[in-house]
């Protein structure tokens, strides 16, 4: 989850009241101790119950256009690009299944209103170095890939991320496992990049977090996959929804 409005005493709804409550605290103090009314006691309850919602509603009035800034992007990408394939099975390509994949979350994302920044449209994929500029400014940066493996039976699905994006890495592997009717691996769907064979990835080091979506060498999972891919895209869009708002 992210903490849009960390600070509440940033607002002036929230700083006028308190002001006011201080002053009259300090009056009352005063007064008290020098035996002097300068605020006659039957006043005190008109003033807590109608002064101070009053400076509350006059805070929300004032603008303060510098706290309300528009939220970031998130970046969607797919791995590999058009010159380089990844895996392969037979004439089906990683590099061309992420890019519809990516195409998907981003057309949901865009849906809901989120704004997105993507290595392409359409069929096209950039390489690694246009996805990794992407990341600087993103609010969330996310990159679909697909597993292979000399053993036909591998299976699973994984989100490789560092420590800090553990519970998103989770939730997505979670929303595509779901989806697609595959299993988890690692831990509950995380992969610790220090733990990953793979070794350490810029598109993580920067900042992203990388959805392997499955293994293409798997027939049954890569089949999986082709059939119910939107729905998996529509699954991990919704992750992505909520973590941006915050739900």
């Amino acid at each position: 989850m992210k903490f849009i409005e960390q600070n509440a005493l940033q607002y002036l709804s929230v700083k006028l009241p308190l002001l006011g409550a201080f002053l009259m605290l300090a009056v009352l103090v005063i007064q008290w101790a020098l035996d002097f009314n300068f605020v006659p006691q039957q006043y005190a309850p008109f003033i807590v119950g109608t002064v101070l919602p009053a400076l509350s509603l006059l805070g929300r009035k004032i603008a303060q256009p510098s706290l309300h800034q528009p939220l970031g992007f998130v970046a969607v990408t797919a791995g590999h690009s058009n010159s380089d394939p990844g895996a392969v099975n037979g004439k089906i390509k990683e590099s061309e299944l992420v890019t519809n994949f990516r195409n998907a979350v981003v057309h949901y994302l865009r849906e809901a209103g989120i704004t997105t920044r993507t290595d392409g449209t359409g069929t096209q994929n950039d390489p690694l170095s246009s996805a990794l500029k992407l990341i600087k400014g993103s609010s969330t940066a996310v990159e679909f890939h697909m597993n292979a493996a000399a053993s036909k039976q591998a299976n699973g699905i994984e989100t490789i991320a560092l420590p800090g994006d553990k519970k998103l890495a989770q939730d997505l592997s979670v929303a595509v496992a779901t989806a697609l009717g595959s299993r988890l691996r690692g831990d509950n769907g995380w992969i610790d990049q220090s733990k990953s064979a793979r070794g350490s990835l810029a598109y993580i080091n920067a900042g992203g977090l990388i959805v392997e979506l499955g293994f293409i060498s798997n027939e049954a999972e890569l089949a999986a996959f082709q059939a119910r891919y939107w729905i998996a895209a529509k699954a991990v869009a919704k992750v992505l929804i909520e973590y941006e708002k915050g739900a």
